[in-house]
């Protein structure tokens, strides 16, 4: 488990910038336990801003999710991308939210698991029709077959 988790260790590091690559795979994703379990491949860069009293972190990620059609109900790869950032400072860890990680004194690492899971997450669209992602639309990955019934019943 220790190995699919995201670990910037900063303790030790000059001031200036710093670039961290992951490859992130089902490994990572079975850490969490939501209802529609993610699976894919992304390969993320964090890029570190190293200061005196704070961090600052450029995340970027892309790579394909597997999921299900909406549409017919095909199982494909859909791409995903994304930037965020992300601030670590020492201090009180309560004060901890979406855009700062509040660290004890004395760490030399962040665990940013959860917020990358997070932004994979939500960079995925709510409406998943992949078909629509492959380009030209006339070689569609949809399941024809399925499509055909739900037109001949939704026009009746």
């Amino acid at each position: 488990m220790g190995k699919s988790k995201i670990l910037i260790p900063f303790g030790g590091l000059a001031i200036g910038e710093h670039e961290f690559e992951f490859e992130i795979n089902n490994t990572f994703f079975e850490l969490f336990n939501e209802n529609e379990a993610l699976q894919g491949n992304v390969t993320l860069k964090v890029v570190l801003l190293k200061q005196n009293s704070l961090l600052q972190l450029f995340i970027s990620f892309n790579g394909n999710i597997k999921t299900e059609c909406d549409r017919c109900l095909v199982n494909s790869d859909f791409p995903i991308s994304g930037k965020e950032r992300l601030v670590i400072k020492h201090g009180d860890t309560s004060e901890t939210n979406e855009d700062i990680l509040v660290l004890r004194m004395g760490l030399e690492e962040a665990d940013i698991t959860q917020y990358v899971y997070e932004y994979i997450a939500t960079a995925i669209p709510l409406k998943k029709i992949p078909c629509e992602a492959v380009k030209p639309f006339n070689n569609t990955i949809c399941d024809q077959v399925l499509l055909q019934k739900l037109n001949h019943f939704s026009n009746n």
